[in-house]
């Protein structure tokens, strides 16, 4: 069957990974890529315990008035203080196989400057889409990606060498067409298959 996903509307601090969603951080600048998971939830907050400068990095949504450029409502990242490093990263993991048609954008949030990326499958060196400097423009391209299912597809944000002022709205909204079962397939071929052929049995009698 096929599902929509958004992380705004789908956003809790219950758990993570909360459904196909999951919050955390990359720690280091250099090559290696691992994802880190949030362990401390707030009221609509995830967060590192053991590792947090001035409450960041950190995934949130803004519940209360505007404020440092993200709107009532909105979904945004925050990157932490290591220059390069220390990316929020919004993950989205695949829970079947299927073709994944995902729409979003990054938002110019605060006045700070912020990296936007996709990242699929942790290959951070060819990012899907990649964004110098986030704005109001930066619409992701259409992208329609066939994903095994436990796949996973990032959303990240990054430091362009300073962490502060760097609060960054997202949107994700993605839909899912999972693949035929093989017998499902072979069912509808079958099917198919009768169809004409009786097809032709009539035309000639």
């Amino acid at each position: 069957q096929a599902a929509s996903y958004d992380a705004t509307a789908d956003f809790q601090t219950l758990r993570n990974p909360g459904g196909a969603w999951s919050y955390g951080y990359l720690s280091s600048a250099g090559a290696g890529y691992a994802l880190t998971l949030f362990d401390a939830a707030g009221a609509s907050v995830w967060a590192m315990s053991n590792y947090s400068t001035l409450g960041t990095p950190a995934a949130f949504v803004n519940t209360g008035a505007a404020v440092n450029g993200v709107a009532q409502g909105q979904l945004a990242l925050h990157p932490g203080p290591l220059a390069f490093g220390d990316v929020a990263i919004l993950r989205f993991t695949a829970p079947t196989a299927g073709s994944y048609a995902v729409t979003g954008q990054f938002f110019a949030g605060d006045s700070g400057s912020m990296q936007g990326l996709i990242i699929l499958n942790d290959d951070a060196t060819h990012p899907l889409q990649m964004f110098s400097n986030t704005t109001d423009a930066s619409v992701f391209a259409p992208l329609t990606l066939t994903l095994a299912a436990g796949a996973h597809l990032d959303f990240a944000v990054g430091n362009n060498g300073s962490f502060y002022y760097g609060s960054t709205p997202l949107s994700v909204q993605i839909n899912a067409a999972p693949v035929p079962e093989p017998s499902s397939t072979l069912l509808l071929l079958g099917g198919l298959a009768l169809v004409t052929f009786v097809g032709k049995r009539r035309r000639a009698g």
